[in-house]
């Protein structure tokens, strides 16, 4: 029993994807991988220099009464830069 859970494991990881990895690709966010306490501590310093480092866009649509799902795009002119942006929203629609 316990082989075929590693094998149902296994076959499900090829049809579903790390969750980590979802939900960093549909937030905007940025995956940090460690094994070990030096690996969590520069992981942190990682993302504590990001942090200094960042800038906050935020956004109130004017087209409340359109609901479903909204793309995001976000460009900078300025080519060694990093944009890290969420791929969309989804709005309910808010009748006038």
């Amino acid at each position: 029993m316990p082989a075929f859970e590693e094998i149902l494991r296994g076959v499900k990881s090829v049809f579903i994807p790390n969750p980590v990895e979802v939900f960093t690709k549909y937030t905007g966010g940025k995956e940090h991988n460690f094994v070990s306490l030096k690996g969590l501590e520069e992981a942190i310093a990682a993302i504590g220099t990001e942090l200094h480092a960042q800038y906050l866009i935020t956004y109130n649509p004017n087209n409340k009464s359109e609901g479903g799902y909204h793309e995001i795009k976000v460009t900078v002119e300025r080519p060694e830069l990093t944009v890290r942006v969420r791929p969309g929203y989804w709005m309910a629609a808010v009748p006038d």
